[in-house]
């Protein structure tokens, strides 16, 4: 479950469910490892089930309506897609990585199966980004701090004051001292780091509500688990804009005066993202070459592995054909890519529904794995 299928308030019901229901399943052994990744903007399990007779039911259990699930090769893939930033609300960003390395670190769960995966997939992942990322990344706080900027008429005027000085706080107040804006920053606790935030100054946590009233906007960075800011508090200062960056939201719906969520952040995303999205081509065709890879090492090679892999194989070639046949014709690449992909499923069927022994070899050779002996 992200940030494109569902709002903060989705995924904190999520979390609160799913997470002990998780742990109650492997207990009673339907379920045999598994592995949470909770951020602002995303709430995932990788789940290794005990049999594949269970698997479907189990999986059910832990899904929702906000919620996709994904088996083997499309698996694998959105570990890889999610640890290149493209499922990221800020398209090709890092932080996620860090996140992703924590959460496994934390992890107690995990069997032979996911620490494969993710150590794997951590490898897989930061070779294809050496290679293959434009170089430049945005992130959360920059697209906050743009949207400030522009929707800001004086921001040599009023300073802005970032509350809570965390991985996400103190990206956002170094990002606003390059723009040229006047930084104040707190938190509930001062540390040492938070005292070398060149340029900002600091406010000690028991006044930042009043200071907050004669700012253009506040940023709120924080992890509590409950609001921060009252909705009392926001409709004092109307002119000032809210940002509420944390999970679950720091703030209070406001009568007066705007508040910016990471729900509405989706759609400044994708404004904002449009063009740059193009330049990550080459990293979206690497993460799913490098998928079918990935399955394979940690996976034992059964008769639907195979499958999965020379399906996904045939995936990207379609994908690739379509690609070169729409820019000869001026045809949409997405609509042919549907009719090679329904004429494929129709020649593959009987091989799909198959149960015959020689079905594994076959879907060995369709995978490129083995090469067919013309005289046997």
């Amino acid at each position: 479950m992200d940030h494109n299928s569902s709002t903060v308030e989705d995924r904190a019901d999520f979390a609160a469910r799913v997470a002990p229901l998780a742990g109650v399943m492997k207990s009673r052994g339907m379920i045999s490892e598994y592995l949470r990744i909770e951020t602002c903007n995303r709430m995932e399990l990788y789940v290794v089930f005990s049999d594949a007779e269970s698997d479907r039911k189990a999986a059910a259990a832990l899904s929702s309506a906000e919620s996709r699930t994904l088996f083997d090769y499309e698996a694998a893939r959105h570990l890889l897609r999610v640890l290149l930033g493209l499922e990221s609300m800020a398209k090709g960003e890092s932080h996620i990585v860090s996140q992703v390395k924590s959460a496994y670190a934390a992890a107690d769960d995990c069997g032979r199966v996911l620490h494969k995966l993710f150590q794997r997939a951590i490898g897989i992942a930061a070779s294809v980004r050496a290679r293959c990322h434009p170089g430049r990344e945005p992130s959360i706080p920059y697209l906050a701090a743009s949207c400030y900027v522009k929707n800001s008429g004086d921001t040599e005027g009023k300073p802005v004051i970032v509350v809570g000085l965390g991985t996400v706080g103190r990206e956002t107040a170094h990002t606003l001292l390059l723009m040229g804006i006047r930084v104040l920053v707190t938190n509930r606790t001062l540390r040492e780091p938070d005292k070398k935030i060149a340029g900002a100054e600091f406010v000690p946590w028991s006044v930042w509500e009043e200071r907050a009233a004669s700012c253009g906007a506040v940023f709120l960075c924080t992890s509590a688990d409950a609001p921060i800011l009252s909705a009392f508090r926001e409709d004092a200062m109307p002119d000032t804009l809210v940002f509420d960056l944390g999970f679950p939201h720091q703030s209070e719906k406001r009568n007066a005066g705007v508040r910016i969520t990471l729900d509405e952040m989706k759609e400044i995303s994708r404004e904002e993202m449009e063009e740059y999205g193009k330049s990550l081509a080459i990293l979206e065709d690497e993460a799913d070459r490098s998928s079918g890879a990935l399955l394979a090492e940690i996976s034992i090679l059964t008769d639907d592995t195979w499958k999965q892999l020379a399906l996904a194989r045939a995936h990207a070639l379609i994908k690739q054909k379509a690609s070169q046949y729409a820019k000869k014709t001026g045809a949409e690449s997405e609509e042919l890519m549907m009719f090679a992909s329904s004429v494929m499923k129709a020649f593959l069927h009987p091989l799909v529904s198959a149960s015959a022994a020689h079905s594994f070899r076959a879907w060995r050779i369709l995978s490129g794995e083995e090469t067919e002996n013309a005289e046997e």
